[in-house]
């Protein structure tokens, strides 16, 4: 939310102090549908059954608009925009290198690894991904470009193969299934295609050397103490092919820029290798097809087993080859079902947890429906789904013309549109909407793709005299107070809520206070009076904590959680009939949840239960959950 504030002041004084922005009309478009889904977004509390959280989703989505804006509406010189994409690339690498130096001197794996795949320092393993394949893209295409220089041409290559380990470290099957996608957009999209399939096949060889050490932290890592030698020989074979592909890209940049072709003989070598690229896929499928089974069978079992969902632990040495059971089908389903229910206008932004609470079936309770397209279309309908989409489909063909010539532009161009279409791809599978740092990175390099095809361009197809100058400011300054004033609220009252739990072990009245300030700061979230009732259980003052409870309940009657804690509560107020049918609910609400009805047993065992035994009984349910993700 800070960031949102900044960026936003950041784009209205660049529209008073930069030249006049004169955008494609096809790019601001973009810009403006994808505001506007953000706005649609804000006007889903009206209907959302927890509206706090379409109020948040909103302001997110109006971040990435802001990012947007700021990438797209200024023309930019390839050289630059290479400057850009190159410096994100390589400060990516920098923090996937202090976050492998920093687990390798871990006291407990579990710091840095959830279930031996590598999740710091997003938290979520999949998304941990995202963020290094995201800084691997323009490292690869900038390391084989010949107007780069070739130390950097060196170091870039050695940050993508850097990444490109990292990435295998996190074990994410969306992440391979990716892969031959992101592989063809490459070849489509990044202009002198030779050079792009060299730089690719040099990190995936250096990736095949060290596969075996990286593959082995998965299957022998132990989450109960460091990680130990596994992880460290995983880490010292990473940095030695890190440390070979940089002498390697920098002397095939000498040897590059020695040696003087002809730009028909370059398309000849870039066909060729593309060629050659197309012969392996077919050896490959055909070899498959030898010597396991017909691909077409093959595909169609897999779509069963994930279709069928579930869990099954591997004692394989890779997650990547431990089938296809999980329970994103059964996600897809519920969010079909809500956009079945609500067709035009949906659920409400980022609504669906609470669907999939009572209609999920699966133990898990996603927030998320794990799909771009899922979310658009459970929580914001055909209307949000089209201004999406529509979003999007500007932007890129926006971007697309950027993209001629053989350039450093047209490289860095192609980058740019490269991220966007992996973040899209790999976000189809999983939930990269929600983390602005993958869907804002990919929409800049998105942004950054319009701008060099806007300074490539002729000057047609301008945007609307009207942008710029003293109207579009006053516009812009006025949007900009309008996205403050939806921001600041929400930010504050979670800054008052957090400083809250920090202090109230030891100050709960301190808290308490906090708490109420909270509260009013953000009228829609029952979150505060939901912490300040769990304070005052803790200090054993049920009544009061029954008098926070029930006013989240006038924000919130939709919460199990709530409920339950309500239903201890009376139960220690010696309301036991009133207590049961509050449980009751609760489990009514989250049928497959375990705590309420290991509750409901002890309420009509003994009358009454103690509201602090929730506590070890909702973290063993919490481990049982996640240990099934």
């Amino acid at each position: 939310m800070p960031a949102t504030l900044l960026l936003g002041a950041v784009l209205v004084a660049c529209l008073a102090l930069l030249p006049r922005p004169r955008p494609a009309r096809l790019a601001l478009a973009a810009i403006l549908v994808l505001a506007g889904y953000g706005a649609f977004c804000l006007v889903s509390m009206l209907w959302a059954e927890q509206p706090e959280l379409a109020w948040d989703a909103g302001n997110r989505t109006l971040l990435l608009a802001v990012i947007l804006a700021l990438c797209a509406l200024w023309p930019l010189r390839g050289r630059s925009a290479a400057v850009v994409l190159g410096a994100y690339g390589l400060g990516v690498a920098l923090i996937a290198l202090i976050e492998l130096l920093k687990a390798a001197g871990a006291d407990l794996s579990v710091q840095y690894f959830d279930e031996a795949r590598f999740a710091h320092p997003v938290g979520y393993t999949n998304a941990n991904v995202g963020l290094w394949m995201l800084g691997l893209l323009p490292c690869a295409v900038l390391a084989g470009r010949r107007r780069v220089p070739a130390p950097l041409r060196g170091l870039f290559l050695g940050a993508a193969g850097l990444l490109a380990g990292t990435a295998l470290l996190g074990q994410s099957r969306g992440w391979l299934m990716t892969l031959p996608i992101v592989a063809v957009l490459a070849i489509l999209v990044v202009p002198g295609r030779g050079r792009t399939i060299a730089a690719f096949a040099a990190i995936g060889a250096a990736l095949l050397l060290i596969l075996d050490p990286l593959l082995d932290v998965y299957n022998e890592l132990q989450p109960a103490g460091p990680p130990g030698a596994v992880f460290d020989s995983a880490l010292r074979a990473l940095l030695l092919a890190c440390a070979g592909l940089i002498v390697l890209g920098a002397l095939a940049a000498v040897a590059d820029q020695r040696v003087q072709i002809s730009a028909a003989r370059a398309r000849r070598i870039s066909a060729v290798a593309v060629a050659a690229v197309a012969l392996a896929t077919v050896a490959v499928v055909a070899g498959y097809a030898i010597v396991e089974r017909n691909p077409v069978s093959a595909s169609a079992d897999a779509w069963d087993e994930f279709k069928q969902g579930g869990y099954s632990p591997t004692e394989r040495s890779s997650r990547l080859s431990g089938g296809f059971s999980t329970y994103r089908y059964d996600y897809w389903r519920v969010a079909w079902n809500e956009f079945e229910a609500a067709p035009l206008l949906g659920a409400g932004a980022d609504n669906f947890g609470r669907a999939y609470l009572r209609r999920g079936e699966s133990p898990q309770r996603p927030r998320f429906p794990h799909s771009t397209e899922m979310v658009a279309l459970a929580e914001t309908g055909v209307v949000g789904a089209l201004l999406l989409g529509a979003a999007f489909v500007c932007a890129l063909l926006a971007a697309l013309p950027g993209r001629r010539g053989a350039d450093l532009g047209a490289a860095a161009s192609g980058a740019g549109v490269l991220m966007f279409g992996y973040w899209l791809a790999h976000g189809s599978l999983d939930r990269f909407w929600e983390f602005p740092a993958l869907a804002g990175a990919a929409l800049a390099g998105l942004g950054l793709a319009i701008a060099v095809a806007r300074s490539q361009s002729d000057g047609v197809q301008q945007a609307s005299p009207l942008l710029g100058g003293r109207r579009a400011l006053v516009a812009a300054c006025a949007c900009a107070l309008l996205l403050a004033a939806s921001i600041v609220p929400p930010w504050l009252s979670d800054r008052e809520q957090r400083r809250a739990i920090d202090v109230a072990r030891a100050n709960p009245e301190e808290a308490l206070k906090r708490l109420d300030s909270a509260a009013e700061l953000n009228p829609l979230s029952p979150a505060p009076y939901k912490t300040a009732a769990i304070v005052e259980i803790r200090r054993g003052r049920y009544d009061a904590a029954a008098t926070e409870l029930r006013r989240a309940f006038e924000r919130d009657t939709g919460d199990p959680d709530l409920h339950l804690l309500l239903g201890l509560a009376e139960s220690e107020l010696g309301r036991p009939r009133r207590a049961l049918s509050l449980v009751a609910e609760a489990r009514r609400l989250a049928p497959r949840d375990d705590v309420a009805p290991a509750v409901l047993r002890e309420l009509r065992r003994a009358g009454r239960l103690d509201p602090l035994r929730l506590d070890p009984w909702t973290r063993a349910d919490y481990r049982r959950r996640i240990a099934l993700d």
